[in-house]
């Protein structure tokens, strides 16, 4: 039983997608129905954590009752062998839990989804068991196993920038021309500067630069300046109707697409990397692997691997010691981007709940989303008092003042 992903260019568009098959290569067919019809809204990323959940509760069914019936308890309502292989599969959760520490919750909500999704769509058109019965069942179900939760220690909510000292090794460390610079090839050294400044300035996550088109700055005119502002589509690449990486990124959510404003010194950077170190590369994507194919999630992970090697003693003990983290992650350069931005609106005069609202647009989070708050505590937990600028420099200021602040 595996998780397969069709994507074969003979195969349409709306066919292709995450599948489960059983130890025959056959679609799962509840799994199937669930895909089509649940997770169609689902982002490829998050679609494949839920099934490969749901994976796991077939394979424990399995184990449970020697038969690989999952399907045919569904099909039949058989409501008392589904309880107790929830039961059953809750309980493997438990002792997967105690062994290596990991928050499993989000698995045993997927699962109780997967049969309460799957039980209510087949009763409305089961002519064999009465509704009020199937109902009643449902109900149950949901008293008995919604509620249940696994224990586990609630990690604190970290949300606040990298020390200053962390930054400015980063900025000398990244620079194209620095002896320092880990990466043997220019070509690789103007990417990498890139993808650092789309993280760190504009906030971007990490899928969501792996997804950018290569013309996704654009121009338009600004009254306010009287002059060209340019600007950052942050969409699923348009050109692409297709994607060949074996973990393709993709934009969170709905939310997740906007538009954001770019500083010059940024746009002169990508344009230099377009220019002279991209390439003529057969896809549409930003930026490519060194043989010339679109960049992965591996790709990206393993180059700040590199980074925090290179770090120095001082950098690394600043980031171990102010903020718990043994390496430097794209997240990580998210998170300073929120509170200094964060803290360019609130000591340009913009009150907290519309500065909240502004951070929400910018960094693409959906309206019932508590990450504008977590900001908002570190910006009064290190008593932030700098204004961003684009100015790499000033930034690094921004960042020093903002750590002897929080001493």
């Amino acid at each position: 039983m595996a998780r397969v992903r069709l994507r074969d260019p003979c195969i349409p568009p709306s066919l292709t997608g995450w599948l489960l098959i059983d130890d025959q290569g056959l679609p799962r067919y509840w799994a199937t129905v669930w895909t089509a019809l649940h997770g169609a809204a689902l982002r490829q990323s998050t679609l494949s954590s839920h099934l490969s959940v749901i994976e796991s509760f077939y394979g424990s069914v399995k184990l449970q009752l020697n038969e690989d019936c999952l399907d045919q308890l569904i099909a039949n309502l058989c409501f008392d062998k589904l309880e107790r292989c929830l039961e059953g599969f809750f309980v493997s959760l438990c002792n997967r839990n105690a062994q290596n520490g990991a928050d499993n919750s989000g698995d045993w909500r997927t699962a109780i989804a997967f049969v309460r999704n799957c039980v209510e769509r087949l009763a409305y058109s089961s002519t064999t068991t009465p509704m009020d019965e199937v109902h009643s069942r449902l109900l149950r179900l949901e008293r008995l196993y919604s509620t249940l939760n696994l224990r586990r220690k609630r990690r604190p909510e970290i949300a606040r920038a990298l020390p200053a000292a962390v930054i400015e090794d980063l900025y000398e460390l990244i620079q194209p021309d620095s002896t320092r610079n880990p990466f043997r090839t220019e070509a690789l050294r103007w990417r990498n500067f890139a993808l650092v400044l789309l993280m760190l300035h504009q906030g971007l996550r990490r899928s969501e630069t792996l997804v950018l088109a290569a013309d996704a700055i654009k121009e338009s005119s600004s009254i306010q300046s009287q002059g060209v502002r340019c600007w950052l589509d942050v969409v699923e690449n348009p050109y692409e109707h297709s994607d060949s990486r074996a973990d393709a990124p993709s934009i969170k959510n709905a939310n997740s697409v906007r538009q954001i404003p770019v500083s010059d010194s940024i746009v002169s950077v990508i344009e230099t990397y377009t220019a002279n170190y991209r390439g003529r590369p057969q896809h549409s994507f930003l930026f490519s692997s060194q043989e010339g194919k679109p960049l992965s999630k591996r790709s990206i992970n393993a180059f700040f691997s590199v980074l925090s090697e290179h770090l120095s003693k001082d950098a690394m003990q600043e980031l171990c010691e102010r903020r718990k983290l043994k390496s430097l992650t794209p997240h990580a350069l998210r998170h300073t981007c929120a509170v200094i931005r964060l803290t360019h609106l609130i000591d340009a005069g913009v009150e907290m709940d519309l500065a909240l609202q502004k951070l929400r647009v910018f960094f693409g989070w959906a309206r019932p989303s508590l990450m504008p708050h977590h900001y908002a505590r570190a910006y009064f937990e290190d008593r932030l008092a700098t204004v961003w600028h684009d100015s790499f420099d000033l930034h690094v200021v921004a960042l020093r003042k903002l750590s002897d602040r929080g001493m």
